[in-house]
């Protein structure tokens, strides 16, 4: 739940510099620059539960692989706008004409690996279960040797003759 926040931040640092080019009014460049600090300083919090869930899935399996490539993808977007806040930070610091180009182009960059970080973090979630504790129905148990969250054993649903109560017993 924490990555809506760096998410929304990131985005909104976009936003604010498209603003600054727009304008040329140096609020939104600020606006820009404190979106972009705060981004990237709740992505490091997102990054610690982010890294116990990790760290806890079993090794060699999918669900591992497709969270060292979300991770991976997870740092560099962190990465790239804690360049960009660097840029526009030396850019405000130094006073003059805040050029918002290189900071635009950097940031831009970041938010398309923020939609391949999307799309690799709701794979974690929706396929692999991470994060989501599955609830199974009773006298089921997860397969003694699943490689991953998803290989949870589930018979088919019992039907009493009933249109609708496949799953309740009365």
């Amino acid at each position: 739940m924490l990555v809506a926040l760096p998410v929304g931040l990131y985005i909104s640092t976009v936003a604010a510099l498209l603003g600054y080019v727009g304008t040329s009014d140096p609020f939104y460049y600020r606006a820009a620059l404190a979106a972009n600090v705060a981004g990237v300083v709740t992505a490091l919090v997102a990054a610690i539960p982010g890294a116990i869930d990790l760290f806890s899935l079993p090794r060699h399996s999918s669900a591992r692989v497709t969270g060292i490539k979300h991770a991976s993808f997870a740092l560099l977007t962190t990465g790239l706008y804690a360049v960009s806040a660097a840029v526009m930070w030396r850019e405000w610091s130094e006073g003059g004409v805040l050029n918002a180009s290189v900071p635009l182009a950097i940031t831009i960059i970041g938010a398309l690996a923020l939609v391949i970080v999307g799309a690799l973090g709701w794979t974690m979630v929706q396929t692999h279960h991470v994060g989501v504790k599955p609830s199974l129905r009773p006298g089921t148990r997860p397969a003694a040797d699943s490689q991953d969250f998803d290989d949870i054993a589930t018979p088919p649903p019992v039907s009493n003759g009933h249109r609708g109560d496949h799953y309740f017993h009365h």
